[in-house]
């Protein structure tokens, strides 16, 4: 009964699939580093494992210019919406069921357009992060190295459930990439509770 119940433990577990995004060989090896990495945030039962998928090469979606380089450089870009149509693409094409990841070096950009004066207007962000249950996407555009890690594991929070902090208290700060203090380095007693109590009420169901 109990190597029952846990080869049914282990297969209602989570995995996270990788995909890399452009990027060079070495940025491979890297980005799939700074995931298992991020996992480490997490208690041992979240995931069963990282699953490398392979490379997405994908055209730049746009160009965009940063107001803040003195250099006036312009950059090739993803457009956040686009993205995630093409990875669902992926996802759907090998049936998985667990969260597939995208992860790239490269800058994405959400666009939001609003009325102004009868006319609309166009706003471009960056976008670090957006992960729901099934798909996410993550970039690392401009991010520190030591920073790499701090932005997936909050994007693989939102994954789980866990909501933003309005001041830096852990990983799941709203603004975490512009602060390099946090009042706990990983995750509070909270989100902790939080994702414990996702997996004892996964334990108690296959009890039933």
């Amino acid at each position: 009964m109990i190597s029952i119940f846990l080869h049914s433990l282990v297969l209602t577990m989570h995995s996270v699939n990788v995909l890399t995004i452009n990027g060079e060989f070495e940025n491979e090896v890297d980005l799939v580093r700074v995931v298992e990495d991020a996992k480490s945030h997490f208690p041992s039962e979240t995931w069963a494992e990282i699953r490398y998928l392979g490379k997405l090469r994908l055209e730049h979606d746009i160009k965009i210019a940063l107001s803040k380089d003195t250099h006036k450089r312009s950059f090739g870009a993803l457009l956040s919406e686009k993205l995630i149509k093409r990875i669902n693409k992926v996802k759907d094409s090998d049936g998985l069921m667990s969260l597939i990841l995208g992860v790239t070096p490269d800058p994405i950009v959400a666009m939001h357009y609003f009325l102004d004066g009868g006319s609309f207007k166009r706003v471009l962000y960056l976008v670090h992060d957006y992960v729901t249950e099934k798909v996410g996407i993550v970039s690392l555009f401009r991010v520190r190295e030591n920073d790499s890690t701090r932005v997936v594991a909050h994007g693989l929070g939102h994954n789980r459930g866990l909501r933003h902090h309005m001041k830096p208290i852990d990983l799941m700060y709203s603004e975490l990439l512009k602060t390099s203090m946090l009042q706990v380095e990983g995750f509070c007693k909270v989100c902790r509770n939080k994702l414990e109590s996702d997996i004892n009420e996964v334990a108690r169901k296959l009890e039933e």
